[in-house]
């Protein structure tokens, strides 16, 4: 088993495959992607990328299991093999739609779905069980990367600004790259920088309000507010603004995380049952909500980033990137001379983005480099992030993609 896995390690370039579902839990996002060399010799070429939606009933599941009101040991156990059978298909779908069969897959690294994240009690979970990924496809595969980092003392998360310092650090420009997920994080590159003057942290909540807002306003017959039109036709209402930036957590200095567990469900039912009870419209608690993620990530920057570091541009990607309202109120809200531009700028998909950092991040992993940036995580010490779960090449596998056949969309 060691030679295969030295086998894997020495091969140039690697086929790999990342996979990611964020804590919005839309669905899986799989990117296929050529990698050559490693550390700060790594190259990169994607493939292919697609996002393989969970149905509702998977969604609600696991929603469910992140909330403790209605999670249970016994739906989080039955959900971590159902999502890794989940996971294994989207790989496997992935690799078919680059017509590539999976026997010459080198390498899957997934991050899995995080279900619970406490970084102050140094603990965290993510589900999608890499065992079945890697009996399920053959393919080596690499997981569960948070865990080795809260071990050495960080917070296990952010884990993308190693793969962001790879790929766009410059030796002229200082650079934000700004991911709007269900929670919003930034990675400050400094011109000319090394890996320990790189600044990054959770700037807070980035679709996650947003997403449950609209769902209440349209009484779940959309889950994301597209191109932000409903925030459009409303006003932001400055009072409650005002109180949402009033939260502890954006007094806090980085190191820091944030998850569900401070702007999940509760926090938009919260806002939201407010909101009604003072007879503010529908639209002006989406435009509000939407100017919140705006004016955090832009103030995160005032407050950690601008006072002593020159920046440049701020390269966006994730969901929120498609928010014309939510860009609108970045653009207004930051200093004018600062650029704005999308990730798919440079040729990646903000889409594939971070399922093309775990790709990267389980390239460092069977390279045996350290993968974490302590002074980004709070840990003491740089470690490799990773379990690896050996695959077993297999002459005839299942090539078929039984459970994305249908639903599924770029």
């Amino acid at each position: 088993m060691l030679q295969e896995l030295l086998q894997i390690q020495q091969k140039n370039p690697k086929r790999v495959i990342g996979l990611m579902s964020g804590t919005s839990a839309d669905g899986i996002d799989a990117c296929l992607a050529e990698i050559s060399g490693n550390g700060l010799d790594t190259k990169i070429k994607i493939v292919d990328f697609k996002t393989y939606p969970y149905d509702e009933s998977t969604r609600t599941a696991i929603l469910e299991a992140c909330n403790p009101e209605t999670g249970n040991v016994d739906k989080v156990c039955r959900l971590n093999f159902y999502l890794g059978k989940l996971f294994a298909d989207a790989a496997r779908c992935v690799a078919n739609k680059a017509h590539i069969p999976l026997s010459d897959i080198d390498l899957i690294g997934s991050h899995g779905q995080t279900i619970c994240h406490l970084p102050l009690y140094g603990s965290t979970l993510q589900i999608g069980e890499p065992s079945v990924i890697a009996q399920e496809t053959g393919v080596t595969t690499v997981a569960d990367f948070r865990p080795a980092d809260m071990a050495a003392g960080g917070q296990g998360a952010p884990l993308v600004p190693y793969v962001d310092f790879i790929l766009f650090r410059d030796r002229e420009k200082g650079r934000a790259l700004q991911n709007i997920g269900g929670i919003a994080n930034v990675t400050y590159l400094p011109p000319d920088g090394n890996i320990n003057d790189v600044i990054a942290f959770d700037t807070g909540p980035g679709n996650m309000i947003i997403d449950r807002v609209t769902e209440l306003i349209t009484h779940d017959e959309y889950h994301f507010d597209k191109d932000g039109k409903l925030a459009a036709r409303g006003r932001v209402h400055e009072g409650i603004l005002a109180n949402l930036l009033a939260h502890p957590y954006f007094k806090k200095s980085p190191p820091k995380t944030a998850g569900r567990e401070e702007f999940g469900r509760y926090f938009a039912d919260q806002l939201f049952k407010d909101a009604v009870y003072a007879c503010i419209k529908d639209v002006d608690v989406m435009a509000t909500v939407t100017a919140f993620t705006a004016r955090t990530i832009a103030d995160s920057y005032k407050q950690w980033i601008l006072p002593h570091n020159r920046l440049s541009e701020v390269i966006l990607s994730g969901g929120g990137c498609y928010n014309s309202t939510l860009v609108n109120f970045l653009i207004h809200y930051l200093c004018p001379s600062i650029k704005i531009c999308t990730i798919d700028t440079f040729g990646i998909a903000s889409s594939a983005k971070e399922a093309l950092a775990f790709a990267i991040l389980a390239n460092e992993t069977i390279s045996g480099n350290p993968n974490n940036i302590p002074h980004a995580t709070g840990a003491n010490e740089a470690v490799v992030l990773g379990k690896i779960v050996p695959g077993k090449k297999r002459k005839n596998p299942t090539e078929v993609c039984r459970r994305f056949q249908v639903k599924e969309f770029v």
